[in-house]
């Protein structure tokens, strides 16, 4: 274990590791069954001794680093120049998902198995196979402009593997001694006119299936926080709605002081998989993802993240994240699935999340439907 020291700075990488862990890696902690490979590692970390950090508020940059990675960064901000429109996404060759009907008969063993008291929470997922050559960096353009979430992330893993993040769910931010964690659980999505948006939104305000699916990750996230916490110090912040581009998501911030002999990568392990893509109880609910979706998560649902030498960290909840590989994007939708969710709605949820990626990628919000295949 690499430890960390504890420092505040307001640049918050001044070095240290960026990467991500997959969701099926998450077998080392909470014994997730590993299932069959995909196209990227089970967990890639890089060490870089600086950075360029973009600050978005004021659109300024701040360079990092030791004085030969500073002027080497200086350098690269003189060099630069604004990039072109990204270009349109080509027309997929193929796309391919499980049915309606099929995502449905899913739900309805879920709910089987939560009626019989084997869980109470099964977060399904289902995935989009978008086949035809793309380029990665354009289609991760494409998603940022049509919707930026607050943590998203592109890099290359080798040659014939790129990750496309455009995650708006926080797993874990570290400043200090203190570790925030914000679940997400609950789904609408924006109407079309400010009228309905804000009937949507309120509809997921006061909704009880919404309201009892987040208490119980809230729930899950603080026994899981209490592992690495100091005695007493895990709080709740209260339930909040947030508008993003595409759709409404509710969230609830847990927050604790780590014990001193905790530090990012403990805590990491702690959260590790995230408690709101996988289900209460944990363990039991990643045992029935394995059995019941079509197929591997890799990264999906695991946690992208950096670590800086200071002991700042923050890790994103991986979703809304597609993987490339040269003739293939591959990204996944899903939801939780509680005792009173009803399995036309959850597949109707399951397209409203995927309609950023599936414009980014195809130049349609959903392709499943529109390039259904037998």
């Amino acid at each position: 274990m690499v430890r960390t020291r504890r420092a505040t700075t307001d640049v918050p990488f001044t070095g240290g590791v960026i990467g991500y862990v997959g969701y099926g890696a998450g077998a080392q902690v909470e014994a997730v069954p590993e299932g069959e490979g995909t196209a990227e590692p089970r967990w890639c970390w890089a060490r870089y001794d600086g950075a360029l950090c973009h600050h978005a508020p004021t659109d300024s940059w701040r360079i990092t680093g030791n004085p030969a990675r500073r002027n080497r960064g200086l350098e690269a901000l003189k060099r630069a120049s604004e990039l072109d429109a990204p270009r349109t996404p080509a027309t997929p060759a193929r796309v391919s998902t499980v049915d309606q009907q099929s995502y449905e008969a899913s739900v309805r063993r879920v709910l089987g198995l939560i009626a019989e008291g084997d869980c109470y929470q099964v977060n399904l997922s289902r995935a989009v196979h978008v086949e035809g050559p793309q380029d990665p960096f354009e289609a991760y353009r494409r998603l940022r402009a049509l919707s930026p979430a607050g943590y998203g992330a592109f890099f290359r893993v080798g040659a014939d593997v790129a990750v496309l993040s455009n995650s708006p769910e926080l797993l874990m931010a570290i400043d200090g001694d203190q570790v925030r964690s914000r679940p997400i659980k609950g789904t609408r999505p924006r109407g079309g006119d400010p009228h309905a948006d804000r009937a949507l939104a309120l509809e997921l305000e006061e909704s009880p299936k919404e309201k009892a699916e987040l208490a119980m990750i809230v729930d899950l996230v603080r026994n899981d926080l209490g592992r690495v916490a100091m005695p007493g110090t895990v709080r709740t912040e209260g339930r909040q709605l947030t508008a993003h581009a595409n759709v409404h998501h509710a969230s609830w911030d847990v927050t604790a002081t780590l014990r001193e002999d905790a530090d990012a990568f403990t805590a990491l392990a702690a959260l590790f998989p995230p408690g709101s893509v996988v289900g209460a109880p944990k363990v039991r609910a990643a045992q029935r993802i394995h059995e019941i979706e079509d197929g591997p998560r890799g990264i999906y649902c695991g946690a992208m993240a950096f670590v800086s030498d200071s002991g700042t960290a923050r890790a994103s909840v991986a979703i809304r994240t597609a993987v490339w590989t040269p003739d293939a994007v591959r990204y996944h939708v899903g939801g939780g699935i509680v005792a009173d969710s009803d399995p036309t709605a959850e597949w109707q949820e399951t397209l409203h999340k995927g309609t950023a990626l599936g414009e980014a990628l195809t130049g349609h919000r959903t392709p499943e439907l529109v390039f259904a295949s037998e």
